[in-house]
């Protein structure tokens, strides 16, 4: 089976990954096409540099002190929300933002993946702040509890999906594989990401990788 990076590698989403210095250390070919950014121009760098991302109503979110970092340094996995983040012409798209974090190969930290893709998010910025003490994950309506040694919440079949989805299989190639139908594999593809709280196929995969379901 593939690695998270190789995988986030070819996704049609946007990726990229920052460490624990807000420096940029991966950034995939499909988030150089939707934001007309090289990956050469952008791993390295301070990502509030790179993104320079605004909320909504035009307030400054990328910034030196990034909150979602303070997030991460908390032990909560931030939910999607929507940002405009400026492309090479200037144009502000608006794109929904997921976030992920995975294992740094070696080092024992985390790295936190950022995933964009264009289905706009319910959850605003704030959603980002710390939750009161006591109010858990399922509470708040958040994802399926999934790894930490528990079941996986997916059926064999949605499994199946979820391990080929994972080697980077097509859904057309999964049909062929499974021997089922592509609208078959399609509705259990939309079913899983419901099941996990996520948006996009890639969202998916890094889920399921930082929860040990692959």
């Amino acid at each position: 089976m593939p690695s998270i990076a190789e995988f986030l590698h070819r996704t049609v989403d946007g990726v990229f990954a920052v460490d624990g210095s807000q420096r940029i250390t991966f950034w995939n070919s499909a988030c150089s096409q939707l934001l007309g950014i090289p990956a050469a121009e952008a791993v390295g760098q301070p990502c509030d540099d790179v993104l320079a991302g605004r909320t909504l109503v035009g307030d400054r979110f990328c910034e030196k002190e990034c909150c979602v970092l303070g997030v991460i340094d908390g032990g909560e996995e931030p939910k999607t929300f929507d940002l405009h983040l400026p492309n090479a012409n200037g144009k502000a798209l608006k794109l929904s933002v997921s976030i992920m974090l995975v294992p740094s190969r070696g080092n024992g930290q985390w790295s936190c993946v950022h995933l964009l893709h264009r289905d706009h998010a319910e959850s605003s910025i704030e959603d980002l702040l710390p939750q009161p003490e006591g109010l858990s994950e399922n509470k708040r309506g958040g994802r399926a509890d999934a790894g930490n040694g528990s079941e996986s919440p997916m059926t064999p079949r949605q499994q199946e999906i979820l391990e080929l989805l994972a080697e980077g299989k097509s859904a057309r190639v999964m049909s062929q594989v499974l021997g089922i139908r592509l609208v078959t594999v399609r509705n259990h593809i939309q079913h899983i990401q419901a099941k996990l709280g996520v948006h996009s196929q890639a969202e998916t995969v890094a889920y399921a990788y930082r929860h040990n379901l692959v």
